[in-house]
């Protein structure tokens, strides 16, 4: 991996932690620890292990897969945060994760809990604060 791609991606953990910080208040912090002993790339979302892409050429399947990955680890639901240069940040979660917020409700929760769904950061931040109020 060139130096500017790392620093492109460092430079998108930054923005995603900044985003938290400014729509959730608390601390979130860039693994720095991610390179030599594996890991997501956000800490401090609480049940959550985040990854974050940011890259001209999407490979959002791949990206999800390493996601789950990391997530398998620690744990916890993946989180997929991921965008282009000029373009608003997507967020992909785990059908498991809205079946979370909809089963605390006593709803029906849909079947296939391991589908990924794509979203905005505002959808997202809506269901991970219902999720966390459970």
């Amino acid at each position: 991996m060139s130096k500017a791609s790392r620093d492109k991606g460092q430079r998108g953990e930054r923005e995603v932690c900044a985003l938290l910080t400014e729509k959730l208040g608390g601390e979130f912090k860039r693994n720095l620890m991610q390179t030599a002993e594996g890991g997501h790339d956000v800490l401090g979302l609480e049940y959550c292990a985040l990854e974050v892409k940011r890259c001209e050429t999407l490979a959002v399947d791949a990206w999800w897969e390493q996601t789950k990955e990391q997530a398998d680890e620690v744990e916890a639901y993946p989180v997929l945060f991921y965008r282009k240069s000029r373009q608003p940040w997507s967020v992909v979660i785990s059908l498991e994760m809205i079946n979370e917020v909809y089963s605390a409700h006593n709803c029906e929760t849909l079947a296939i809990a391991d589908m990924p769904v794509t979203m905005s950061v505002d959808t997202f931040l809506i269901i991970y604060e219902r999720m966390m109020r459970r």
